[in-house]
């Protein structure tokens, strides 16, 4: 049965009650952003309380300039190796990164400029003993860059299955770099905009996602959660009649009590409390292991070895 982690949601509550109502959920680890880290969410923390600490999310300002002549490139790749530095000296030995980050500003081709870049990032890892996890993303063509370049143990794979079922859902992330996996990110959408909903709440097709789970070493062992909390998105111009064609295609669409909408706007999840709703994540992604392993009973040997 694989382990169930999520990534620490934001909240005004301390870091210890947060933490608690995932151990108290069910969780057997948590990760969280850089930013959470600066809000107590530690590793000491989690082992007081009894829980994991699996990884943590680098931050991904201005990460697209990465790929781009001039300082704020230099920048951006000076603040990720310090952010591994930091990280590696609390003990955290695993940290996830984005190669684009957003379309508001559109990042250079693949090139050169970027490779050294990574390459300095690669060589701080190094020294530190730390696995950068390199998230796909909007940009397929700069993820497989990257991946491809530095093929070596310092690079590994984070898979965003909503982020593929967003962005880019005729690329096989999973299955060209499965061996690579080292970290997920499981969450929900209705097949274009990035939502991070619950599982099983838009269109994933979560039967056939858990078969290629269980044929996967790693995602047979442990899945984590990156589904955000109670939201409300905007949706400017848009009446909440075009809101509501437009998310109809959406499994949470028929339930009025987790998915409302209005003119410009939909919320997600309202009213529904941090311990409440942990709760709920936690039924997902317990749900979801089960479907692992009960497609791991099934399969006699898996894909990758």
């Amino acid at each position: 049965m694989p382990q169930t982690g999520a990534y620490v949601i934001g909240s005004p509550l301390p870091a210890e009650e947060r933490l608690r109502a995932y151990k108290d959920a069910g969780f057997d680890f948590v990760c969280c952003g850089i930013e959470r880290i600066a809000e107590g969410i530690t590793p000491e923390l989690c082992d007081r309380i009894g829980l994991g600490f699996e990884n943590v999310h680098l931050s991904g300002a201005k990460t697209n300039f990465i790929w781009s002549e001039g300082e704020i490139g230099d920048a951006v790749c000076r603040r990720y190796c310090r952010e591994i530095e930091a990280m590696s000296d609390m003990g955290i030995h695993t940290g996830i990164i984005h190669v684009t980050w957003g379309k508001s500003v559109m990042p250079e081709p693949p090139g050169e400029t970027g490779f050294a870049r990574y390459e300095a990032i690669r060589e701080t890892a190094a020294r530190r003993g730390f696995t950068v996890c390199v998230e796909n993303s909007i940009f397929p063509g700069h993820f497989y860059s990257v991946l491809d370049r530095f093929d070596v143990p310092e690079f590994a794979h984070c898979f965003d299955c909503g982020h593929w079922n967003a962005f880019a859902k005729e690329h096989d992330f999973f299955g060209k770099y499965g061996h690579r996996v080292a970290a997920t990110h499981i969450h929900d959408n209705d097949g274009v905009h990035d939502l991070h909903i619950l599982p099983f709440d838009g269109t994933i097709d979560w039967e056939a996602l858990a078969a290629r789970f269980a044929a996967n070493p790693f995602t047979r062992e442990k899945i984590c959660s990156e589904s955000g909390g109670p939201k409300t998105l905007n949706f400017a111009g848009k009446t909440a009649e075009e809101i509501a064609s437009m998310l109809s295609c959406m499994r949470v669409a028929a339930d009025p009590e987790m998915m409302k909408v209005s003119d410009g706007a939909v919320t997600f999840y309202g009213g529904i409390g941090y311990a409440e709703f942990v709760s709920i994540l936690h039924g997902r992604m317990k749900k979801l292991a089960d479907m692992i392993d009960e497609a791991a009973k099934k399969t006699k040997r898996g894909i990758w070895k």
